[in-house]
């Protein structure tokens, strides 16, 4: 026999439902796409050319980056202050993001895919007493990021949140102790 459950355990129960994905991804409008791939674009743009301010205008006045192997990075002026560090050296990276994966609804969108930073390297630099010699090319680093876009009151897309990982590999772990 069945047994009658509460009016808020009934509730609870329908929002969890509610609540589960779908099973077919859905995707945003063929506009917002576009306008999505507006912003993928203008921030590569925006930190290849170093304008920290062209990057800002792409967050949410509270938007969150987290870059691989540092702090959570939150709101406009801790962006700026990460910016201005990772952009402003004469070796500044160069950044490649070719166009990802793209999921969402009318509001929210995620974007997933890879990105390339190439570091500029100094001149070779001969051998030193202590130190090897340090040839001369550019570092190139692959990652992967995640980003989550919000569609403004405006029908504009704004960076949410905005997460990094490196594909630099696991460091090995230590021994366990007997």
């Amino acid at each position: 026999m069945l047994r009658p459950i509460s009016l808020p355990a009934g509730l609870g129960l329908l929002a969890l439902a509610a609540c589960q994905p779908s099973t077919k991804p859905q995707l945003p409008s063929a506009a917002d796409t576009a306008a999505i791939e507006r912003v993928r674009t203008d921030y590569v743009a925006a930190w290849n050319a170093g304008k920290v301010d062209d990057m800002l205008r792409l967050y949410a006045a509270d938007g969150k980056l987290l870059p691989a192997d540092a702090p959570l990075v939150s709101g406009n002026n801790a962006l700026r202050t990460y910016f201005n560090s990772a952009l402003g050296t004469p070796t500044r990276p160069t950044l490649a993001v070719p166009p990802g994966t793209l999921v969402g609804r009318q509001d929210l969108a995620v974007y997933v895919g890879i990105d390339t930073l190439t570091v500029p390297a100094p001149a070779a630099q001969p051998a030193r007493r202590g130190r090897a010699a340090a040839p001369a090319g550019p570092t190139v680093l692959t990652g992967k990021y995640i980003v989550v876009l919000l569609k403004q009151a405006d029908g504009g897309w704004k960076i949410a949140y905005h997460a990094e990982a490196g594909d630099a590999p696991m460091p090995p772990m230590p021994a366990a102790k007997p």
